[in-house]
């Protein structure tokens, strides 16, 4: 497969900045053939008029975002969003992160079967979850204070049945760990 491809499918999955390193080793090239790559899928996207996208690069990270003369679209997505309620996607979402929280993003798709960045940016927008401090190389999501005041409550601890719930995922988190670091996002997507 397309080089090219795989990199923007890849960037496209994680859906937030993600090490140039950790690109390499998931695609198992190395390091100089991947910069040299995203160089290119830089330019290519750049001076493409059709394309409603840019690379975007920050430090050693890269991150797929939309041009900026398309904003009006992500505008209206938004203001759409806040409209509407809370689908039974976002409301799964963010019962996972307040049970599990700070919880990957990595580990909210695996356990859902289903990439959730859409998802959990539309609940961080809301003000519902945030992204909290970054473990790894990626970056860990927890519920905020607005949540909280949302469900009447003053800490997670007093959601329903937090602890019998948060032990259980717990434990499910532990299990899930070693397949979700060692089998990189293939597995997840699966």
């Amino acid at each position: 497969m397309n080089i090219f491809a795989q990199i923007e499918a890849l960037l496209f999955y994680f859906g937030e900045p993600i090490e140039i390193k950790k690109i390499a080793s998931l695609l198992s090239i190395s390091e100089e053939e991947c910069e040299k790559t995203l160089t290119e899928l830089e330019k290519k996207l750049a001076e493409d008029e059709t394309r409603g996208l840019l690379l975007l690069h920050k430090e050693k990270r890269v991150q797929l975002v939309t041009k900026p003369e398309l904003k009006q679209i992500g505008e209206s997505i938004i203001k759409d969003e806040f409209r509407e309620q809370l689908t039974p996607a976002a409301l799964e979402t963010l019962s996972l992160i307040a049970y599990l929280g700070p919880v990957p993003r990595s580990t909210v798709d695996y356990v859902r079967g289903v990439n959730s960045s859409f998802t959990i940016r539309s609940l961080v927008m809301r003000g519902l979850v945030e992204r909290g401090d970054e473990k790894g190389s990626s970056f860990h999501y927890r519920i905020t204070e607005r949540f909280l005041k949302h469900m009447g409550v003053t800490s997670v601890e007093q959601l329903p049945e937090y602890a019998k719930y948060k032990e259980t995922l717990k434990q499910f988190e532990e299990q899930l760990q070693p397949q979700t670091e060692s089998a990189g996002p293939a597995a997840i997507s699966q």
